[in-house]
């Protein structure tokens, strides 16, 4: 038999880490986190031979409305999806299209060439290329007497 030490509060940590989980990344292949704003555009992010392709839908804003950033290994997209001036007598019963600012924030893999980035929005997808650059092998270095 085992001896087990009584801990009171392990079944809070262990419902504390169950409320985390959804809001933090737990698969190591998750490199996207949702910064804030007050909607979030749906991503989609593929992994070619030479490079990284990001689709971003944000129907609804103009290229010159959004902001790509690379800083540190972190490709940041901010932009904002303008109220449209409505009349009063319109007489909407239902308003479902998200309104406001957007900022998603990505860690890109070491081998990112942060210069050779390019980003495109047409038909309200935003889409941003990410050059890979060649991964080198470490390099063994002899140490002599």
């Amino acid at each position: 038999m085992n001896i087990t030490r009584y801990d009171p509060w392990q079944m809070m940590d262990e419902w504390r880490r169950d409320m985390d989980r959804p809001l933090t990344p737990h698969e190591r292949d998750d490199i996207s986190h949702v910064v804030g704003g007050d909607w979030v555009p749906a991503v989609d992010i593929k992994e070619e031979d030479d490079r990284y392709v990001l689709h971003a839908d944000i129907p609804g804003v103009a290229p010159e409305d959004i902001e790509v950033t690379m800083e540190n290994g972190v490709l940041s997209i901010r932009g904002e999806r303008k109220f449209e001036k409505t009349e009063e007598k319109e007489n909407y019963k239902r308003v479902e299209r998200a309104r406001g600012v957007f900022y998603r924030r990505f860690t890109l893999p070491d081998h990112t060439d942060p210069e050779g980035i390019k980003a495109t929005g047409d038909n309200g997808v935003l889409e941003v290329i990410i050059p890979k650059t060649p991964i080198t092998s470490p390099k063994r270095i002899e140490v002599n007497h």
